[in-house]
């Protein structure tokens, strides 16, 4: 026969409510008394019936991640993060991709969906902070929603692309190109205008056929370097505003036959597989991605359990780090 809570409490010595409070992750509950309780749950075996727990207290102790997608290895790692958090706490994750598009957010909003889940760890889709006036607690991560009260956790995204263009002067480098993604959220807008500023006040003219903006997939990286390199005076730099657009950059200068580094440089925000195993190896902006996932989750278990007050800010960024390789070409 399977284990039963009281079974944990005789093992552990402790009462059945206060082995009712450690599987809920509740307060006022010692340490010593937590280590004894989950001692007891391994011995044992034992298994919260989730489906009983919820008919009782109305919690599933299932939250749910909605990115815009998993081809993204930034998101897999947010997931992670999520995960690495929740999972000790007794609480299950369900991943669910909405492909951007808000009508698939409804579902996990509003739809025959939403009764599952106790809360949610959320990459928006739209900036219409009304629109997302849900029931259900929320944290935001990467895309912070203008004029939104949300509990978000961010990047500095303007320092990173600051970053990647004073690199880029240092070489020597005057013409840059970047290519972003839709200027919408935080995370394109926030890049571009450290693209822009960082040009003036290196009193390097703004050139609009320079500035390119698409999605955030591989094809546009790759169309948009094309495009870019057919210009009469084309780049001597190409900052690519996160990894996917990066890998396609790269794919394309690499099918031209460009040796990146010495026939042109690119730079690209997120670090990545590619990124660090390509020949040249990418600088790149790296920043805190499993730690976004494990902040957003500690905010989102504490908002469940009534623990608002151990969530340091309400709105979080992180800051951002430089990563030094190979694809940078000194000009003369």
């Amino acid at each position: 026969m399977s284990a039963t809570i009281k079974d944990v409490a005789d093992y552990a010595q402790v009462a059945v409510s206060t082995v009712s409070r450690v599987i809920n992750n509740k307060d006022r509950v010692s340490q010593e008394t937590r280590d004894k309780v989950y001692e007891a749950i391994e011995a044992l075996g034992y298994v919260r019936n989730n489906l009983a727990a919820s008919m009782k207290t109305g919690a599933t102790h299932f939250i749910v991640i909605v990115v815009p997608d998993i081809r993204n290895e930034f998101y897999t790692s947010v997931i992670r993060g999520v995960e690495s958090v929740a999972s000790p706490r007794g609480y299950y994750t369900l991943v669910y991709t909405t492909n951007e598009l808000y009508e698939k957010e409804q579902t996990v909003f509003d739809g025959e969906f939403s009764h599952l889940v106790d809360g949610m760890i959320l990459v928006p889709a739209k900036t219409d902070y009304t629109l997302y006036q849900c029931t259900k607690p929320t944290v935001i991560i990467d895309r912070e929603i203008p004029g939104s009260d949300m509990y978000s956790v961010c990047v500095d995204n303007y320092k990173g692309a600051v970053l990647l263009m004073e690199e880029l002067i240092r070489f020597g480098h005057r013409k840059i190109a970047i290519i972003s993604g839709p200027l919408k959220f935080n995370i394109g807008i926030d890049r571009m205008n450290g693209y822009k500023d960082t040009l003036r006040r290196y009193h390097i003219p703004v050139r609009e056929e320079y500035i390119c903006v698409g999605e955030w997939f591989e094809e546009d990286g790759y169309h948009l370097t094309n495009q870019l390199l057919q210009l009469a005076d084309p780049p001597t730099a190409i900052l690519a505003a996160n990894n996917l657009t990066c890998i396609g950059s790269a794919e394309c200068l690499c099918d031209r036959g460009m040796v990146i580094g010495k026939d042109i440089s690119l730079v690209g925000f997120d670090d990545s597989v590619v990124a660090r195993y390509l020949y040249p190896g990418i600088t790149c902006i790296r920043r805190a991605t499993s730690e976004m996932g494990e902040i957003g989750a500690e905010m989102l278990l504490a908002i469940l359990n009534d623990r608002k007050g151990n969530i340091k800010k309400k709105k979080q960024i992180l800051d951002v780090e430089l990563i030094e390789r190979n694809s940078v070409a000194k000009i003369e």
